[in-house]
């Protein structure tokens, strides 16, 4: 094995890089899912973030095509001034400075604007005809109709027309909204389905891979007089813990099943899917340990870099059995 005196410097610095790559990828995850809607499954808030402390901009790009990524963000609503009845300070052009501050309701119907305002200096009865040369008569409007005196007072039928055009920003909102239940209701391709479905159990295993060497350091034993087979199997046991739990949530309220039956049903799904990806995680940490740079401290940068590496190997392994689970029915789509 090689002692650590021999790790080049350049692959030292590559594992610092990477690790803060994948710190920052999880940090902007986080921040963005802020301004998505909420997935069905809570527990996806977290299994994005958590791989792409791994997985870096592979992960990004998941969450970005698969996750929660790919649904619009949400529009923020503007909160407006205090409604008031006064009327607004006019600009130099003529035009309201302040017209979204006052409702419809509030604003007096001299002030509301109207395309095609008609003539209200003068009566057109009481102009003498000299008054008005050249008149083009083609665009005059006719004053409105006398009211019917068997309408209501509440009546819409004797009010003026408005024409009022609506801001190109408000269309654009409106239409995406219009357009955001398609969008939702569409169904994911089978293997972008696949590849959630096995991020998802790999979030859990990662989760352990990264509390359990702390643990161990904090209290180590021996299996097979071997203090590394000691530790995987601290790792597969809180894997398989964490693992069920994100499982758990994942089918809650999606199955008919509660309590127990929900538990054992869990179990059942994640055991073979997370067994399969710790069997790819355990097999390049033995090639790192065993042949490539020796026993390693996870207070060392190098040992977090190779637990990123392994965690690829353990996503390359799962991908084929999550497909298998869910093509017999086992598991479900997600």
């Amino acid at each position: 094995m090689m002692p650590h005196t021999l790790i080049p410097n350049w692959l030292s610095t590559l594992a610092i890089c990477s690790l803060l790559i994948g710190m920052a990828c999880f940090v902007y995850i986080l921040i963005d899912q802020r301004q998505r809607p909420k997935p069905m499954m809570s527990v996806m808030l977290w299994v994005w973030p958590i791989n792409a402390l791994w997985a870096g901009p592979f992960a990004i790009w998941a969450y970005r095509h698969i996750g929660n990524g790919s649904k619009p963000r949400i529009a923020h609503t503007v909160t407006m001034p205090a409604q008031s009845s006064k009327p607004q300070a006019m600009s130099n052009e003529g035009k309201p400075t302040m017209m979204h501050s006052m409702s419809m309701q509030d604003m007096p119907m001299k002030d509301m604007p109207m395309k095609d305002k008609p003539m209200k200096d003068k009566p057109m009865k009481d102009k003498p005809m000299k008054d008005m040369p050249n008149m083009d008569m083609s665009n005059m409007q006719m004053p409105a109709p006398a009211p019917d005196p068997t309408s209501t007072p509440n009546s819409m039928s004797s009010m003026p027309e408005m024409k009022m055009d609506m801001p190109a920003h408000m269309k654009m909102k409106m239409d995406m909204k219009m357009d955001m239940p398609m969008q939702m209701g569409a169904k994911k391709p089978f293997w972008q389905s696949i590849t959630a479905g096995t991020l998802h159990c790999g979030a859990g295993c990662s989760l352990a891979d990264l509390i359990g060497p702390w643990l161990f350091a904090a209290s180590p034993f021996l299996l097979w007089g071997s203090p590394v087979f000691g530790e995987w199997a601290l790792d597969y046991l809180l894997a398989l813990a964490i693992g069920v739990t994100f499982q758990y949530g994942g089918l809650l309220g999606m199955v008919p099943e509660t309590g127990a039956a929900l538990w054992w049903r869990a179990l059942k799904v994640d055991s073979l899917s997370l067994t399969s990806w710790q069997i790819g995680m355990y097999g390049w940490m033995a090639l790192a340990i065993f042949a490539l740079i020796g026993p390693m401290s996870p207070t060392e940068p190098i040992f977090w870099f190779m637990m990123q590496i392994a965690m690829a190997c353990g996503f390359i392994t799962a991908y084929p059995m999550n497909w298998f689970l869910v093509k017999t029915g086992i598991k479900t789509a997600m």
